[in-house]
């Protein structure tokens, strides 16, 4: 009986072992898969950081492919007109037509006589003072209006070319501000539906300004 039991007391005792074995070896691979993991969570992240950046860049750079493609297109735009303003040749005899146009909206008597120098095209209608045509008197362009009186406008002091357009500056009486910029170009009139050069526009230039 004493043998049985220290048998049996040693049977417990190395099942104990046994069990306690079993559990280190389980907690210790428990421990390392952990760590496993836990390395391959680092790894993931890194990844993923990479990942946002990379894409970060990628958008940044299409932003600035954007932005360049924009300026390009704004620069062929520019030199795109720039050309065409060059190719439109304005020769002598365009500006001595031009010229004469303005000399005989200068000599009108009335504004009707005016009317006929001046281009339809960004002309909306003309007024007087009153019944009786006395002046002052507007003519309304398309983006102004500009009140006409005879005898004011002077001599030409300024000439310049704007894409195709001859732009004649006249000196003015003392009374007026303002000197008037005479934007020349070729349509049909008032009255008469031939295609000549005319007064497109008239504009305001302070006098004080320096030339063009």
């Amino acid at each position: 009986m004493v043998g049985g039991k220290k048998n049996f007391g040693t049977s417990v005792l190395v099942i104990l072992l046994v069990i306690t074995v079993i559990a280190l070896l389980d907690n210790a691979r428990s421990a390392d898969s952990v760590s496993k993991l836990e390395e391959d969570n680092r790894r993931l992240e890194i990844k993923v950081a990479r990942l946002e950046e990379e894409a970060g860049n990628r958008l940044r750079m299409a932003d600035d492919l954007k932005n360049e493609n924009d300026t390009l297109a704004v620069n062929l735009s520019n030199l795109e007109e720039e050309m065409a303003a060059a190719q439109s040749s304005v020769s002598y005899q365009d500006f001595l037509d031009a010229i004469e146009v303005v000399e005989g909206y200068k000599a009108a008597g009335n504004i009707e006589e005016a009317m006929e120098f001046i281009m339809l095209q960004n002309f909306i209608g003309y007024g007087t003072f009153d019944g009786a045509g006395n002046c002052p008197c507007t003519i309304t362009f398309k983006y102004r209006n500009h009140e006409w009186n005879p005898g004011v406008v002077l001599d030409l002091s300024e000439f310049n070319i704007e894409k195709g357009k001859i732009v004649l500056t006249f000196l003015t009486v003392d009374d007026l501000e303002n000197n008037y910029q005479f934007v020349m170009s070729k349509g049909e009139g008032f009255y008469d539906m031939t295609e000549k050069w005319r007064i497109e526009e008239i504009r305001l230039k302070g006098k004080e300004e320096k030339a063009l």
